[in-house]
């Protein structure tokens, strides 16, 4: 299945707060349907210093991956009718260099499959259950901030 999307006009980077040494925040891509777990998740990606886009769709985030780089985006795999587990392709085409954090309440199965087929992508998969373990995912994202980006 081919998701196409129009992509939203693009959101401006947030930057450090001392203009002289203005940096350009990480990008965060942040996929799932519950506008609640967006918004948490949004927020711990914010706390952690990210630069957020947040989607509900797994027709938005096609779009978004097709068009912008990310450093970091998570998944929820469940997108109303839509499997997230869809978007892996996308996502190596055109974000193989950002941390994938695949964040489900899918059956630890489903949630395995997907990791194994995002390793077969060469993709840097990581996984956090639902609920999430908040403090986990917020320092998931620190190390990924600290990681060298290529």
């Amino acid at each position: 299945m081919q998701l196409t999307a129009t992509a939203p006009a693009a959101e401006t980077p947030k930057t450090t707060a001392d203009p002289a040494h203005a940096v350009a925040a990480p990008n965060f891509l942040v996929i799932d349907d519950d506008p609640v777990h967006r918004m948490v998740i949004s927020r711990i990606g914010e706390k952690a210093g990210y630069a957020i886009t947040a989607v509900a769709t797994a027709e938005a985030a096609a779009g978004e991956i097709r068009g912008h780089k990310f450093d970091c985006i998570s998944l929820d795999l469940s997108l109303g009718g839509t499997n997230g587990a869809l978007l892996l392709n996308d996502i190596a085409a055109h974000n193989s260099q950002a941390l994938l954090i695949v964040i489900s309440g899918a059956t630890a199965a489903t949630r395995e499959d997907t990791l194994v087929l995002a390793l077969k992508l060469r993709l840097n998969v990581i996984e956090a259950p639902k609920p999430v373990d908040l403090a986990n995912l917020r320092s998931k994202l620190m190390l990924n901030l600290a990681s060298p980006r290529a």
